[in-house]
């Protein structure tokens, strides 16, 4: 009954925290209806509020993410304050559906606690049953850290995949600027030339490619790139390429002087790793090979001493 008891009351302060959130978010929207309807009203005497234009960009949900944004306001979460931060998070995991922000801060605000709420109880009230304790514990594993191991295992996998598919596309850009394409054809040649081998890295230049292509601040679409894959060779390559858009330096050698340096970072990096090697290498040889030697060398010794010592 006691655990009974403290489940109820973790319950009801999960209510009232929901129900806290839901105040401050009503007063955080009155005070911006308030600051809206100024402006509005400024806008209006200066004769410009035909000329506002919203900042953001509509996104298509679907009508579950819809809900969900919904509720989360309900709630108190201010979703279009912290969307765009989600955003980036999802894209740099390899998530690019518009919805996987919304399902991600959804599962992490209050899914997760849910949860983690709902494995406790099981944990509180089944302490006899050793598996429906571990089915309570792997629940509110899951709730509390689920999302974000999630994330981080996806982003830190694809940020991989994009550093080893780096070379092949910059060596391929290289080929394709000296032949004489501009810089989105041969965006748009890389794509299609390593679409199968390195898919992400096909994904990103495409979306880069439409970026270029649709934005009118080319600076801000390679940017982009560079804030998506977060990686310190791509934002090299980035500041390389506006470097050379905002200056008119030559594209051709701007990628040949990239690609020599990131072969020479490559070779040290080849040379670091073989450097660690003998150390590495010595731990599994002790804890191993050093056993099994010990043993052949000396195990004739010692059977000869037992064998004289019981004569």
């Amino acid at each position: 009954m006691n655990y009974i008891s403290a489940a109820v009351v973790g319950i009801i302060f999960f209510v009232l925290y929901l129900m806290v959130n839901a105040f401050a978010a009503r007063k955080d929207r009155l005070k911006k209806f308030e600051r809206d309807a100024r402006l509005t009203r400024s806008y209006s005497e200066l004769g410009l509020a035909e000329g506002i234009e919203s900042v953001e960009l509509e996104q298509d949900y679907s009508p579950l993410a819809q809900s969900l944004h919904r509720m989360m306001d309900v709630f108190g979460f201010d979703v279009d304050k912290n969307l765009k931060e989600w955003r980036t998070s999802a894209m740099r995991a390899g998530m690019t559906s518009p919805n996987a922000p919304i399902f991600l801060m959804f599962y992490q605000r209050i899914a997760g606690y849910l949860i983690a709420l709902f494995g406790g109880m099981i944990l509180m009230m089944t302490q006899d049953n050793m598996g429906m304790m571990l089915f309570g514990g792997l629940l509110m594993i899951i709730g509390l850290f689920g999302s974000k191991l999630l994330v981080s295992n996806n982003t830190a996998k694809r940020k991989k995949s994009l550093l080893r598919s780096f070379p092949d596309g910059l060596d391929l850009m290289v080929v394709c600027v000296e032949s004489g394409l501009a810089l989105d054809a041969a965006v748009n040649r890389v794509c299609d030339e390593l679409s199968f081998a390195h898919p992400a890295l096909a994904v990103e230049l495409n979306q880069t490619r439409l970026e270029l292509a649709l934005l009118n601040n080319r600076s801000q679409a390679l940017m982009n790139l560079a804030e998506r894959t977060d990686l310190v060779a791509y934002r090299s390559l980035v500041a390389a390429l506006i470097q050379t858009e905002r200056f008119g330096t030559s594209l051709t050698d701007t990628l040949r002087v990239l690609s020599d340096d990131y072969r020479q970072t490559r070779l040290m990096i080849a040379e670091e790793k073989a450097g660690r090697l003998p150390a590495l290498i010595s731990i599994p040889l002790i804890t191993c090979l050093l056993p099994a030697l010990m043993l052949l060398v000396l195990g004739p010794a010692a059977i000869k001493v037992m064998a004289m010592s019981s004569d």
